[in-house]
């Protein structure tokens, strides 16, 4: 405790520039939570999809679409417990700024398959009787203030009609995914019959992009997977089975090394930052040379002049890591919202608070040591005649 009215002391002795230097290692942490708190919540969502599920896609790209009639196929390999089958609308409603995943599929079947997305009994009926009809994320229909009963037209990029128009009115008929325990990730997505996509569109009729499969055996997800590949090798559309986990990670590959990219971006600022920390101590030592003789001369041992400039490195990283990592929590959820994250309201998890506390202590040890050292190696007489 006595150290710290001298710790104070320190840290205001030159108030505007310890508040700079806290603000600049705020910015660099809020960089480093947003960037490693996009990792880790992406690494949390796929932790969270099992290998009760298979996707079955074409070999050569994602967007490359097979024959529906495979699916009968696929349903009677041994271990498939259910199938059902997509049809990637890539799409925007009213302007191209309004993207969201949307789909077309067998009501029934995908709801069957994907317990996890939840849809009310009546507005099931509702969608399956109505060939215009669409499932639409609770959050999803929130953000755009849609009712059930509403019309809206969905603006197509990959599908148009046979007269040659890339609109595609729907009527809303289902929410999916609104209670409070519901699965937030179905609850950002829109779902329309592929009954009426197949039969409107001009060209790519009796096609799809994917299979969902269900299976019994998770242990058994790669035989299963192998005996899919199987069937249809050697076939003007060969295909490609992963569980859900790899599909995901497939995706965010699709998009470069991230992890790669943002460590790159993260060292790159720490790396700075241990420059503008290190020097800032530097200059802190250096003015209070003086200072830092009367203290020996008082009675301070070497050590605990170099804890005292350690521990003044430690406050202003720390503090600074604090407010950037607060800032970056209440920041966080529309970020990841921003980047296609589909869960929802995303708290900034408890790991990047962890690892950036960790780091803002380690930046402090290191910044400080060259500081602590001189301070430590001058003698009384030295630092009381300004040498």
């Amino acid at each position: 405790m006595k150290y710290l009215p001298l710790l104070w002391a320190s840290v205001r002795r030159k108030p505007v520039r310890s508040v700079l230097t806290v603000l600049s290692i705020a910015v660099a942490f809020l960089l480093f939570g947003v960037l490693h708190g996009v990792l880790t919540t992406f690494d949390v969502t796929m932790d969270k999809l099992g290998e009760t599920r298979l996707r079955v896609m074409s070999r050569t790209n994602v967007f490359e679409t097979m024959p529906i009639s495979y699916e009968a196929r696929i349903a009677r390999v041994p271990g498939v417990r259910a199938t059902s089958h997509i049809a990637i609308f890539i799409g925007y409603y009213q302007d191209p700024k309004n993207g969201f995943n949307i789909a077309a599929l067998d009501v029934d079947s995908f709801l069957d398959a994907i317990p996890q997305l939840r849809v009310p009994a009546d507005q099931r009926e509702a969608m399956r009787t109505t060939r215009t009809g669409a499932i639409v994320g609770y959050e999803l229909a929130k953000k755009f203030n849609w009712r059930i009963g509403d019309r809206i037209t969905l603006h197509s990029i990959n599908w148009i009609d046979a007269q040659g128009s890339s609109e595609w009115p729907l009527d809303i008929v289902a929410f999916c995914n609104a209670g409070p325990d519901d699965d937030p990730e179905f609850a950002n997505e829109l779902y329309m019959n592929y009954e009426y996509l197949d039969t409107g569109r001009a060209n790519g009729k009796g096609t799809v992009h994917q299979f969902v499969v269900s299976i019994d055996d998770p242990a058994r997800a790669s035989d299963i997977a192998l005996a899919i590949d199987a069937l249809f090798a050697n076939s003007s559309s060969e295909t490609i089975t992963v569980n859900e986990r790899e599909w995901m990670t497939n995706n965010l590959r699709q998009i470069g090394n991230l992890q790669l990219f943002v460590n790159t971006i993260i060292g790159a600022v720490l790396f700075t930052l241990l420059f503008l920390a290190g020097n800032t101590m530097s200059q802190s030592v250096s003015e209070r040379t003086s200072e830092l003789g009367v203290l020996k001369a008082l009675g301070f041992r070497n050590t605990g002049v170099c804890v005292l400039v350690i521990a003044e490195a430690a406050v202003l990283s720390v503090i600074g890591a604090a407010l950037g990592l607060v800032a970056t929590a209440l920041m966080f959820p529309g970020i990841f919202k921003s980047l296609g994250g589909s869960l929802g309201p995303t708290p900034l998890p408890l790991e990047v608070y962890l690892v950036g506390f960790a780091i803002a202590l380690l930046l402090a040890a290191v910044c400080a040591t060259i500081p602590a050292m001189r301070a430590r190696r001058l003698t009384v007489s030295e630092a009381l005649s300004g040498h």
